[in-house]
């Protein structure tokens, strides 16, 4: 099934991309709230940055992955297939690149794209709509 909605990247078919006019921080912030409106939730925070940083490597630009879940549609994914939680939980990245602030979401109909299973198909779409109404939402 196709997203009714454009992406805004060249990786439109693994990824939603779009700028935010907001801080890295804010958009952060935004994020979660919005997540916790539709049972959603953050489960850790990766500040790319400060990792590469501790391991000696100079990186300039601001970069964080959201881990973020649905307990209940995890669940459903994982009851009915396992290996699923290969794929979980979804991700959002929040990141600078030339002095400008992005969010961009790897879609879940991608990840699920090479799992033949309509149920998780439909669930797949579900989540992505969601998940990108609450990106289109805040930024």
């Amino acid at each position: 099934m196709q997203i009714p909605y454009p992406a805004t990247t060249m990786t439109d078919k693994f990824s939603y991309t779009t700028k935010t006019g907001k801080t890295i921080d804010k958009t952060i912030e935004d994020i979660t709230t919005s997540l916790k409106e539709i049972g959603f939730g953050v489960l850790g925070i990766l500040d790319f940055k400060a990792i590469l940083q501790k391991k000696g490597l100079d990186y300039k630009e601001e970069y964080r992955l959201l881990e973020v879940c649905n307990p209940g549609a995890a669940k459903q994914a994982l009851e009915s297939n396992p290996e699923i939680g290969l794929l979980l939980p979804c991700t959002i990245a929040v990141y600078q690149k030339d002095k400008e602030n992005f969010i961009s979401l790897a879609r879940p109909t991608a990840l699920l794209a090479n799992i033949k299973d309509s149920r998780l198909d439909k669930m797949g779409t579900e989540i992505e709509q969601k998940l990108v109404e609450v990106i289109e939402k805040i930024k």
